[in-house]
């Protein structure tokens, strides 16, 4: 079921990568080959205790949440996309996926 909400994160406009990590930041789920977040989760130890971290690039935005189990869920979100959306979405998904990890 974990699995079912990474994949439903994904809807090519606001969201385009996502990927579910262990509290050690090795991948557990993701959507796309192309997209390796294992070294993602360090960034959350600079960030000031902050369950939540958006990183903008060039190319695309990264934003990582902290799920209370210790899991990390990471998107990549296009450049001009809605980021409240992803956003939004990225915080429902981080709740409802606890009872699976």
């Amino acid at each position: 079921m974990a699995n079912h909400i990474i994949t439903g994160l994904v809807d090519g406009e606001s969201i385009l990568s996502a990927a579910l990590c262990d509290a050690d930041g090795f991948t557990i789920e993701r959507t796309s080959t192309d997209f390796s977040p294992n070294f993602l989760h360090e960034i959350l130890d600079y960030s000031d205790k902050s369950d939540l971290v958006t990183i903008v690039g060039e190319n695309y935005s990264i934003v990582i949440s902290k799920v209370e189990t210790g899991h990390i869920v990471i998107i990549q979100t296009p450049n001009g996309g809605n980021l409240g959306k992803a956003r939004m979405k990225l915080s429902k998904a981080c709740k409802e996926i606890v009872p699976y990890l």
